[in-house]
C-alpha cells in the first residue's frame, strides 16, 4: 500500500505542477456556460424547465469525460517517452500500478470538477454541501468507468499518440452527442434513443442532476442510473486491470 501511495503522490505532484491547465479548463467552462449556456437556454425556453442548470451539469460531465481521456493519454505518454519500462521495473504489482494511476485520475477529476461545480451551484442558488458531496461521488464513479475505457484503449494505441487521440475524438463524438449531456431523453428523436441508452454519460449526467434536485420527470430512473454507472465502473476497471496484467509486458512504443 505504501508503494502505491508513493507512486500516486509522485504522479499527483506532477499533476499539481500543471496549474495553468486547470485554470484554462475552468475558464473554458465559464466561457461555454456564459455564452452557449445562456443562448441555448433562451432557445429552449418553455420546453425544459431550468435548461441553464441542465446544460451546466452536462458541461461538468464533459469535464469528467475529458479527465478520463487524460488518464489514458497519461499511459500513452509514459510508453512514448520510455517511462513505462521504469514503472514496470518498480517493486509494485500491476494492480498496484493501476491503483496508483486511478488515484491520479481521481485527483485530476476532483480538481477539475469541484471548483466549477461549486461556483455554478452557488450562482444558481442550488449550493449545498450534501448535494455537492453526493454529486462528486456520482461523478467519481462515472469517471472511473470512463477511465477504465480509456486505459483499455490506451494499450491499443501505445505505438502512436495520434491513434489514441483519433480514437478518443471518435468516441467523444459518439458518447457525448448521443447522450443526455445536452438534451433530455424524452425530447430525443426515437431513432437515437437506443444509442443514448448505450452511453454511460446518459446515466451519469441524469444521476448527477437528480442528486442536485433537477426535475425528475426529465431524467432516467435514478436507481437504474446508479446501477448502470456502478456496473460500468466495475466492469471497465476489471477489463483495464486484466489488460494491464496480460498485455502490458513487451509493449513497445514507437
Amino acid at each position: 500500500m505504501n508503494r502505491v501511495l508513493t507512486l500516486a503522490v509522485f504522479n499527483i505532484r506532477v499533476l499539481l505542477g500543471e496549474r495553468m491547465w486547470f485554470v484554462l479548463s475552468w475558464a473554458l467552462f465559464g466561457l461555454q456556460l456564459a455564452i452557449f449556456g445562456s443562448l441555448m437556454s433562451r432557445l429552449v425556453v418553455g420546453t425544459v424547465e431550468d435548461y441553464f442548470f441542465f446544460y451546466s451539469i452536462g458541461l461538468i460531465v464533459i469535464i469528467v469525460f475529458e479527465s478520463g481521456a487524460d488518464l489514458g493519454r497519461h499511459f500513452v505518454e509514459h510508453a512514448r517517452e520510455g517511462e513505462l519500462p521504469y514503472f514496470l521495473a518498480l517493486p509494485i504489482s500491476r494492480k498496484g500500478l493501476f491503483a496508483a494511476n486511478a488515484l491520479y485520475g481521481a485527483t485530476n477529476t476532483v480538481i477539475r470538477v469541484l471548483p466549477p461545480l461549486a461556483v455554478t451551484l452557488a450562482v444558481l442558488g442550488r449550493f449545498s454541501v450534501q448535494g455537492i458531496i453526493f454529486a462528486l461521488i456520482a461523478l467519481f464513479l462515472l469517471g472511473l468507468g470512463i477511465s477504465g475505457i480509456m486505459i483499455s484503449m490506451s494499450f491499443i494505441a501505445f505505438k502512436s499518440v495520434d491513434i489514441y487521440i483519433a480514437l478518443v475524438a471518435g468516441l467523444s463524438a459518439l458518447l457525448i452527442r448521443f447522450s443526455t449531456v445536452f438534451y433530455p431523453l424524452i425530447f430525443m428523436p426515437k431513432i437515437y434513443e437506443p444509442v443514448a441508452y448505450l452511453t454511460p454519460l446518459t446515466y451519469g449526467a441524469d444521476l448527477t442532476r437528480w442528486l442536485l434536485g433537477f426535475n425528475p420527470q426529465f431524467l432516467l430512473n435514478p436507481t437504474l442510473a446508479l446501477a448502470v454507472v456502478i456496473a460500468v465502473a466495475v466492469g471497465t476497471i476489471f477489463l483495464s486491470v486484466t489488460i494491464m496484467e496480460k498485455l502490458i509486458e513487451g509493449v513497445k512504443a514507437a
